[in-house]
C-alpha cells in the first residue's frame, strides 16, 4: 500500500533501536535505550504497519485509518497526529524530511 501523496510532508519511520512484534491486531513497541515499552490497540497496529514501510506521511497514514476504520476524516487526523507525536515523545518513531 503506498499512499504518500504530497512529496514535501515528511515520513515517519522507526527508531533505530526500537524492536517491534505484531501480534494480531496488537503492536508490542520496545525502545531498550528509552525503557519504553508501548502495546497498540488495532487502530495503532495499522499505523504502527505504516510507519514500518518508511514512506508513509501524517496524512497518507489518516487516510488509511478513514478507509479502515469507521471514522471520519477530522477525528482520523487529529488521532493519528497525536499518536504520531506520542509515539516520536517516547523515541519510538523518527520524523524524515523528504
Amino acid at each position: 500500500m503506498h499512499l504518500r501523496m504530497n512529496p514535501t510532508d515528511p515520513i515517519f519511520v522507526p527508531a533505530r533501536t526500537v524492536a517491534s512484534r505484531v501480534m494480531g491486531d496488537s503492536a508490542l513497541l520496545i525502545h531498550p535505550e528509552a525503557d519504553e515499552i508501548k502495546l497498540t490497540n488495532e487502530v495503532g497496529t495499522l499505523v504502527w504497519r505504516l510507519v514500518c514501510e518508511r514512506r508513509h506521511t501524517a496524512g497518507a497514514i489518516a487516510r488509511a485509518v478513514v478507509e479502515a476504520f469507521d471514522v471520519d476524516a477530522a477525528t482520523a487526523e487529529a488521532d493519528v497526529a497525536s499518536f504520531l507525536d506520542e509515539l516520536s515523545r517516547a523515541a519510538l518513531i523518527e520524523r524524515v524530511e523528504p
